[in-house]
């Protein structure tokens, strides 16, 4: 065999063997949109379906709960659950599965209220939203209140952690009197409208050294059940985060002008005879005269 049949031979033989895997992989969670309801329950979440995706993909996976998406950025997970926002604003990130929540893979959001049952009385007043760190004035101003409301209508906004802390805020605290969450965490709030449905987190790949494990950890994470917060988990679409990522954008509405349909007009319908002009009639002949006063001559 010649030199350049061994190359081939060798490069071949090098594209058969399959990439090494990762000696470990790093799941991550930051979804402060979802109801876990202690940072524990939180963290044995992930940690379980961690350990479902090892078992699947043969690799050790650590879990870590994150508060915020710097600090998960920080640590160059290799895997993580993160809200609805930050993957409209990520459009690189390798979707894996979408979580459902409620029976379905998005939630019909609505602004509560704690002082008043219309918009106009929150003029001035204090809004709580989830502080997700991913164009949440886009979400606020635009998703939420759709361009439709000036940014100073609010006297203040008030970003917290979580989705409890939020609706909190405005149920139990008092220390503002509005906010935007989902429709079934408003916790006896006055309902003022819904605001439209948005998407739950979603699972992505951050690292690309996972390769074709990527496809195994997909399958490990749709097969989940899960106990908890999320109760589980559907095959990737991205088209929802792409509808998102559309509407935190600002869109300015004008009216629409239609052209307008020809319109033909008869000449008789604009021209009105007088019925007078048609009828014939013989007038006296002294009616043209006028008798002239008799004047003495002196």
């Amino acid at each position: 065999m010649g030199f350049g049949l061994w190359t081939l031979a060798a490069v071949a033989t090098a594209h058969a063997q399959p990439a090494t895997p990762p000696a470990k992989l790093v799941l991550g969670i930051y979804a402060p949109s979802v109801e876990f309801g202690t940072s524990q329950a939180r963290l044995a979440y992930v940690q379980g379906l961690a350990k479902a995706i090892e078992q699947n993909v043969g690799v050790p996976v650590e879990a870590q709960s994150y508060a915020s998406l710097a600090a998960l950025r920080k640590d160059n997970v290799d895997l993580a659950i993160v809200d609805a926002q930050c993957i409209a604003m990520n459009p690189s990130w390798k979707l894996l599965a979408n979580a459902s929540i409620g029976g379905g893979t998005s939630r019909e959001w609505a602004l509560f209220s704690g002082a008043g049952d219309t918009m106009q009385g929150l003029a001035g007043k204090k809004l709580a939203f989830v502080q997700t760190g991913c164009n949440d004035a886009g979400f606020v101003d635009n998703t939420m209140l759709d361009s439709e409301v000036d940014a100073t209508f609010f006297g203040a906004r008030v970003g917290e952690k979580e989705l409890e802390g939020a609706v909190s805020d405005v149920a139990s605290y008092k220390t503002a009197q509005a906010v935007f969450a989902p429709v079934d965490a408003g916790k006896g709030l006055k309902k003022l409208f819904s605001t439209g449905s948005v998407p739950n987190p979603g699972f992505v790949a951050l690292s690309p050294k996972l390769g074709a494990l990527a496809d195994k950890v997909s399958a490990a994470v749709v097969a989940y059940g899960g106990h908890g917060a999320i109760a589980g988990w559907s095959a990737p679409s991205r088209e929802p985060y792409a509808a998102l990522a559309a509407h935190l954008g600002r869109v300015v509405k004008a009216g629409v002008l239609a052209t307008p349909e020809p319109v033909h007009l008869d000449v008789k319908d604009v021209l009105i005879e007088p019925p007078t002009l048609r009828d014939s009639a013989l007038a006296t002949v002294r009616h043209h005269f006028v008798r002239a006063v008799a004047q003495r001559m002196e």
